[in-house]
């Protein structure tokens, strides 16, 4: 693994709690406000949003994952 491949899994595990974090945090207050409560698309959307920043964060640390062991050419032509 190379050092720019850590560095990037390892800004990744640390980006995934903080959206996990960042999440209920955010959903908190608006858990208390009525009108959040009342108003189900806005629910459905805030959860749907952070569902796929979670989900996108997973998938990138699996394509990385894929990417090192698939033989890719570089532009120059050798592998």
């Amino acid at each position: 693994m190379t050092p720019q491949t850590r560095r990037v899994a390892g800004t990744l595990l640390i980006v995934l709690p903080t959206v996990v974090f960042g999440g209920v945090n955010l959903l908190t207050p608006l858990i208390n406000d009525p009108a959040y409560q009342d108003n189900a698309l806005r629910q459905d959307l805030w959860r749907a949003g952070h569902a796929h920043a979670g989900v996108l964060l997973v998938l990138s640390l699996v394509a990385l994952r894929y990417r090192l062991s698939a033989r890719v050419l570089r532009p120059s032509g050798r592998r």
